[in-house]
């Protein structure tokens, strides 16, 4: 008798790499410190962009950069950004409707806004959505205590 045996073969697949890739990020991500390295590095990706600065930029890479490493978790962790994180997982684990598409919509062209904002050096533009966020923030801590009827 022939037996044939079939060999699995991993073949490059683009979308196995990218794949890999987000679930290497997201992992990193959830870890505290280096959600804070990720998040400081944004920051200083928004002064390199106000300041249309090379070397802030160089930082911003490095600061990514670091927190790909895997860094242990602080004890005990800091309770906001457990808070933040934990806000994250259930926004993804929540199905698609419409509330969440105008979220989603809300964070990509707030995103957008900022950067532009910071081209254009324009501290007014990022006061006025720093205000609106504010409001927001306002409407929801009114929403969870109950005085819903303003």
């Amino acid at each position: 008798m022939l037996h044939i045996v079939y060999r699995q073969v991993k073949c490059y697949s683009p979308g196995m790499a990218l794949k890999n890739l987000t679930a290497f990020v997201w992992k990193r991500h959830q870890s505290h410190w280096n959600w804070i390295i990720m998040i400081s590095s944004l920051f200083v990706l928004l002064v390199a962009v106000w300041m249309k600065s090379i070397s802030l930029t160089l930082a911003f890479i490095a600061g990514v950069a670091v927190s790909m490493f895997e860094l242990v978790d602080p004890d005990p962790p800091f309770v906001l950004v457990a808070k933040a994180l934990e806000h994250e997982r259930k926004w993804l684990e929540h199905p698609w409707g419409w509330k969440k598409g105008l979220q989603a919509f809300g964070i990509f062209a707030s995103v957008i806004y900022v950067f532009l904002s910071c081209w254009w050096e324009s501290l007014m533009a990022l006061l006025l959505i720093a205000g609106i966020y504010a409001n927001i923030v306002c409407v929801y801590d009114n929403k969870a205590r109950g005085i819903d009827g303003l």
